[in-house]
């Protein structure tokens, strides 16, 4: 009798079993085997070598502010000393869901009650010539940092795409005396968080001061900072030969311009991963599609993070994965909550520059917009407001105020009545907000 056959006691653990030990999946096991182990038998999947690391660190381990040992996620001694089975570098390779098991690279069969997708995104690759070339990478994952962390001092560093990713991207390796240069389609950085003149700022910051100093030596104080290349693609990664080893030496843009470069990191947006959901046969648009308990359409499948669609709409940044996450232990431990999309924040994780951004950052035919800059101070702050609420807001430079914008925008308050003396944020406006 196989594993999966096994007759099972009523007093049984149920088996739980996460596909991904990425951030979603291990904080998922880690709380399921720790809080919940009397109920569940945990096992956590991962094709990584290493698993339950925090990716939200990777930029701050790639700029050299942190080290490998800072950007654990979960206690993995403490998951394993509750019964937990912790497998890595074994990834998924079939799951068959009507017997209830799946098979992973080595050969060993796994048996579960109850199966959770936490298989994350991949970077999406450009459909551009020599884009296979073994000094092309992307920023997903320790491996990645890994090899962007190998290449020689003082290289030329070509990031295509300036959205959150590529920026950190850059900035780490500008951090680590690289020369980088960025390329983006739109005609600004970061243009699904910010607005024109808010990008316009961050971009002349990142310009001028993205690098620490590197020596006393006057000599090496020129001008260092990232360069940009907006509103344009690029068309070809130019290498000089065709074999299994080519290397890019220049990117080539659709004006015709080449950036020399020793190194390209793809930041071009990421693909949900779900193939293994697909071939087991559970519904896939975008993702892997999910109710309001992250069901998927199986009763005892279940899918959170990258990989998860709800309401056609899927996730890369980590506040609504949390999210996700509280529904689904409550789900998985009967109790009662239901996941719904709601606004979020962004915030640069770049050193010396605070920035936030929160909800729509556009105004359109049905909204307003209050603007502040102070030139002297370095600071930029934009509020779209639509029907007498909050619904939007940019900080650049002093983002004190932030956590109450937002929460003035989850809230949907009306802000009717302090429009005056909204964006000079929560001092000027607290008593008038009480009495709203």
């Amino acid at each position: 009798m196989s594993q999966s056959e096994a007759p099972q006691s009523p007093f049984a653990k149920q088996k739980l079993v996460i596909i991904g030990a990425g951030m979603a999946g291990s904080k998922l096991a880690h709380a399921m085997a720790i809080e919940h182990g009397d109920q569940y038998q945990v096992t956590l999947i991962g094709e990584e070598a290493q698993v339950g690391y925090n990716r939200i660190m990777l930029s701050s381990l790639l700029a050299q502010e942190v080290s490998e040992d800072d950007i654990g996620l979960v206690d993995l001694d403490a998951m394993t000393q509750s019964g937990a089975l912790i497998i890595a570098s074994d990834p998924v390779i079939d799951i068959n869901l009507s017997q209830k098991h799946l098979n992973l690279q080595s050969g060993r069969e796994i048996s579960f009650d109850k199966l959770v997708f936490a298989t994350g995104a991949r970077a999406r690759k450009l459909d551009v010539p020599g884009v296979n070339c073994v000094n092309v990478t992307q920023f997903r994952d320790l491996s990645d940092v890994a090899f962007m962390s190998k290449i020689q001092e003082k290289s030329e560093v070509c990031v295509i795409g300036a959205g959150l990713l590529g920026l950190e991207a850059a900035v780490g390796m500008a951090k680590r005396g690289h020369q980088v240069s960025m390329v983006h389609r739109a005609d600004y950085i970061l243009n699904r968080q910010l607005d024109k003149d808010s990008a316009h700022l961050l971009q002349k910051s990142l310009e001028k001061n993205s690098l620490e100093k590197r020596s006393l030596d006057k000599s090496s104080l020129e001008k260092i900072g990232i360069r940009f290349h907006l509103g344009s693609a690029p068309t070809e990664f130019v290498s000089t030969n065709a074999d299994a080893n080519a290397k890019i030496e220049a990117v080539k843009l659709a004006s015709g311009k080449l950036i020399k470069t020793d190194l390209v990191i793809l930041a071009t947006g990421i693909k949900p991963e779900v193939e293994l959901a697909k071939a087991a046969g559970l519904t896939v648009n975008k993702a892997i599609c999910v109710n309001q308990v992250m069901r998927t359409s199986h009763q005892d499948v279940f899918a959170l993070g990258e990989c998860s669609e709800f309401e056609q709409v899927t996730f890369g940044l980590v506040a609504p994965i949390w999210q996700q996450f509280d529904v689904l232990v409550d789900h998985l431990t009967q109790k009662q909550s239901r996941f719904k999309i709601e606004a979020v924040a962004t915030k640069l994780k770049v050193s010396g520059i605070n920035l936030f951004s929160a909800g729509e950052v556009n105004s359109d035919s049905s909204s307003e917009s209050i603007t502040y800059r102070d030139s002297a101070q370095n600071q930029y702050r934009k509020l779209v407001i639509k029907e007498g609420v909050l619904v939007g807001a940019i900080l650049y430079g002093n983002v004190a105020d932030a956590s109450w914008y937002f929460q003035l925008i989850q809230n949907k308050t009306k802000v009717s009545k302090i429009l005056d003396q909204l964006v000079f944020g929560e001092a000027y406006c607290h008593a008038l907000v009480q009495g709203a």
